[in-house]
């Protein structure tokens, strides 16, 4: 189960050698409620849900291949979640809410599902089955809900921008940096982990191959609204559930941190404009785009060699 475990070392000690130091959370609490009005501001400006379905459409498919492929996803999806509850307890390196101390935990069940990784899982459950029940009435004839297509053009965007960010820090972070200290992380190729940080960029990048859905750049805000949400929740679990946040950078009380907040947002907008982008494009230049991109964030083993190379070093 993936926590960006070195990054919340490094910062955790940093941030508990400064933990006497002004509490600024009210403060970041203050940014984010005023990010949120920003967003559903332009949300509303933009007619956010109208352009959502202008694009329903695009996302409907005949075909029984792209059917198949849907129940394919999912079936992989569903199972890793399924792998990742009875595989038996997690461990987290994660930091205290009030104390700002790190602390290991190891988390069972469900609430192993606190993290921004398994948060791409779940949303590739979500949009494959939305998918799956919208092209299944379609086949029957049988109208499909307006509120169900709208929700899978949301849950694509969510989910191909998160998939793709999550591969991005997993394969350029947070890899390189267990190599750098020498530490096993084998855990990191487990099923689960494997579908969480590379399976899910590979399933949406086909997806958007298929399907060529009609997308649109002002859909970046639904970025910007999901790194609000997670946020929001990481707060309310980290005070009223677990105690703890699971990545150090999302602590409210560092002076830095409502900008480390609109980060997190941002960058899920940017990952999605710049996927958007690829989708405007002809097949031949976005194929090959694709291929690049996903090649590039994708690691399906662990690097062995370097890790001893750099443990002998030490």
């Amino acid at each position: 189960m993936t926590s960006y475990s070195t990054s919340t070392k490094r910062l955790g000690k940093k941030m508990t050698d400064q933990k006497d130091e002004h509490d600024y959370t009210r403060y970041t609490i203050f940014f984010i409620f005023l990010l949120t009005l920003f967003s559903l501001y332009y949300s509303s400006k933009i007619d956010l849900i109208a352009l959502v379905s202008s694009s329903v459409s695009s996302f409907q498919s005949s075909s029984v291949m792209v059917l198949f492929w849907r129940i394919s996803c999912l079936l992989v999806a569903l199972s890793a979640a399924v792998y990742m509850v009875k595989i038996g307890a997690g461990n987290m390196r994660v930091i205290t809410i009030n104390g700002c101390e790190e602390i290991t935990t190891y988390p069972v069940g469900l609430s192993k599902f606190v993290t921004f990784s398994s948060w791409t899982l779940l949303s590739n459950i979500a949009y494959f089955s939305i998918a799956i029940s919208a092209q299944s009435l379609e086949f029957l004839d049988i109208r499909v809900p307006d509120l169900l297509l709208r929700f899978q053009v949301f849950i694509f965007c969510i989910g191909i921008a998160m998939a793709f960010m999550t591969a991005t820090i997993v394969r350029h972070i947070i890899l390189p940096d267990e190599v750098r200290i020498g530490r096993n992380h084998d855990h990191m190729f487990l099923f689960h982990e494997q579908v969480m940080h590379n399976f899910a960029a590979v399933f949406l990048a086909v997806e958007l191959i298929l399907v060529r859905p009609d997308l649109e750049p002002q859909f970046a805000i639904i970025g910007i609204l999901t790194g609000i949400f997670y946020v929001t929740f990481a707060y309310l679990f980290a005070y009223f559930g677990g105690g703890y946040i699971v990545y150090s950078f999302l602590h409210p009380k560092p002076k830095i941190a409502p900008v480390l907040v609109f980060v997190l947002a941002g960058m899920i907008a940017l990952f999605y404009t710049g996927l958007w982008f690829v989708s405007t494009l002809d097949r031949v230049f976005s194929i090959p785009i694709l291929i690049v991109w996903v090649s590039l964030i994708v690691q399906f083993r662990p690097s062995h060699r370097e890790a001893a190379k750099d443990t002998i070093e030490s």
